[in-house]
């Protein structure tokens, strides 16, 4: 195993939790705060849903449950 293998690793597993990460944030501020900046985190919560690939995950919660 190369140095660089490692980095590799990392950086995937950060593009594939990112989009979870940030759905958990913006959850989290819309439910306590109020005006603009709930407006912002509104918008960054459906953005965020926009980047989830609904296909792949309906394939993998297919494949938990069968």
């Amino acid at each position: 195993m190369t140095l660089r293998s490692p980095w590799v690793w990392l950086r995937y597993g950060r593009r594939q939790i990112y989009p979870w990460l940030v759905l958990t944030m913006a959850g989290w501020q819309l439910l306590v705060q109020c005006g603009l900046e709930r407006d912002r985190a509104a918008i960054r919560w459906m953005a965020t849903l926009v980047k989830i690939d609904g296909v792949k995950l309906t394939a993998f919660l297919n494949d938990l449950l069968w």
